[in-house]
């Protein structure tokens, strides 16, 4: 909870996003700040999870909190804030990922190749490396239930306000991609061995 002072410094508790939303939609717009210090880390750890790259993500984070800003008076307060910015964030993560220009980076060389280069055991750091990209080679669909489920840990009711579809719908989808990421893997791990 937040106190802050009113135009007449009076000092005035916010509580809830919705509070705060109709603060800055009647002209309070200093307060938007308590969106972005409540939001902000959630919201650069959802794009840096999809974007693998931090320079990026910070950029990326910025832009969600500036498009969210000047679409407040679009914002539908039946649902929650957060859902609605995590959507927006997650959608540009995504749009990012699909206009990138293809570079080599790190975790683009194969497996086995990084490998032989460190000369070091297969360990955790390479583990991670390839479960990271074996999830960004998921379809959409997959890769974004998968990102809020495990890496942003919401519960399956906030990802499916969040991606406004059913939670059944969310729990199938999750299903079908620990399928094709166990598949996915097994092919993988085959490879490094």
């Amino acid at each position: 909870m937040k106190t802050i002072n009113n135009s007449a410094g009076s000092p005035v508790e916010f509580k809830e996003d919705g509070q705060i939303i109709r603060a800055i939609l009647d002209g309070q717009t200093a307060l938007y700040r308590l969106l972005v210090e409540r939001y902000q880390n959630p919201v650069f750890r959802v794009i840096y999870k999809i974007v693998n790259n931090h320079e990026e993500a910070g950029e990326l984070t910025q832009d969600v909190f500036v498009k969210a800003y000047e679409s407040l008076p679009k914002y539908d307060p039946r649902y929650k804030f957060f859902s609605w910015i995590y959507r927006m964030a997650i959608n540009r993560a995504l749009l990012c990922l699909r206009t990138r220009k293809p570079c080599v980076e790190a975790d683009k060389i194969p497996a086995h190749e990084r490998l032989a280069q460190k000369e070091e055991p297969f360990d955790l750091v390479t583990k991670s490396t390839l479960i990271d990209k074996a999830v960004n080679e998921l379809d959409k669909k997959y890769k974004t239930v998968i990102m809020l489920k495990y890496f942003a840990g919401l519960s399956y009711s906030e990802i499916s306000e969040t991606l406004d579809i059913p939670e059944k719908t969310i729990k199938s989808r999750l299903f079908d991609a620990r399928m094709l990421l166990k598949d996915k893997l097994e092919k993988k791990l085959k490879y490094v061995d």
